[in-house]
């Protein structure tokens, strides 16, 4: 279905004219549901808008320098920007993925919330989701939430490191596909992956070797500076991508498709779960 989009100077406007709208714009459909379901719980009714509805065409490029707004990160932080220097008394609000903005200046202000840890979907990366996850979802699968969350924060910690380091300094470069570099063991439940391996790979694989020394070093001293909680060192959509490889490996579940585990996981989710979280208490008010 073809989305309406609207100017960026039409949405400005109309919330200058109705300025008791509370909406809320958010990067994509998983965060739309997900919060639409909190709201709902809450009997809240604020409304959650897919920021890809707004039309930047016709703003300045010297407004958006250093944005590149084929990213709905990006659009959604320039019209949290747009809406604090326009109407600053508005209560529309964006919200994006914290992302590297532990680790990277961007842009704050009063009209923008971010997640508590560095993604939406690191908010299902605990013990009680994933244990409801396998009961309802994955019949008898033969490890434990605990073992799941060490495994795959073994894997997506060094894989953020590594979006980190591109993002400081190779913003061209590309990735490697994650499938054909790491080893599940099927009995042992253990996942085998070398990050020196994978970073040689990208480093290859964006003629970078005359610079391999010097990216191995920044790596690890930038590895040796995140922090302690693997939530704020996760991608989200890593963790889904390995998380549905490694059930997949273990049980040879061909009834899931990758988007629909990811819908699952979401809704396993119960509210109470969530709302002690600031973004949650912040969306409410």
């Amino acid at each position: 279905m073809e989305i309406l989009k609207k100017k960026h100077k039409e949405i400005i406007a109309l919330y200058k004219l109705e300025k008791d709208i509370k909406d809320i714009y958010v990067e994509g459909n998983s965060d739309k549901v997900f919060l639409e379901n909190y709201l709902r719980f809450k009997r809240n009714n604020k409304k959650i808008i897919l920021i890809e509805v707004v039309d930047f065409s016709e703003l300045n490029p010297a407004y958006t320098v250093g944005y590149d707004l084929t990213s709905n990160r990006n659009k959604t932080l320039i019209l949290s920007k747009l809406l604090a220097e326009n109407i600053p008394l508005t209560e529309v609000r964006c919200i994006v993925d914290k992302d590297f903005d532990d680790y990277i200046k961007t842009i704050s202000n009063p009209k923008l919330f971010i997640t508590d840890f560095s993604c939406l979907e690191s908010y299902l990366f605990c013990e009680e989701v994933i244990n409801k996850f396998l009961n309802i979802g994955i019949n008898n699968f033969p490890f434990d939430s605990k073992m799941i969350i060490d495994q795959l924060s073994s894997v997506l910690k060094p894989l953020f490191c590594l979006r980190l380091l591109r993002e400081l300094h190779f913003p061209s470069t590309k990735l490697v596909d994650i499938d054909g570099n790491l080893a599940i063991d099927k009995k042992t439940g253990t996942i085998n992956f070398n990050p020196i391996d994978y970073l040689n790979k990208f480093i290859s694989k964006n003629s970078l070797t005359k610079r391999s020394n010097e990216i191995i070093s920044s790596y690890q001293l930038l590895y040796n500076k995140l922090s302690l909680e693997i939530r704020d060192n996760m991608n989200g959509h890593d963790f889904m991508k390995i998380f549905f490889l490694y059930i997949n490996k273990v049980k040879n579940t061909t009834n899931y498709k990758e988007e629909n585990f990811c819908k699952t996981l979401f809704l396993t989710v119960e509210m109470p779960m969530i709302e002690k979280y600031k973004l949650f208490k912040d969306i409410l008010v």
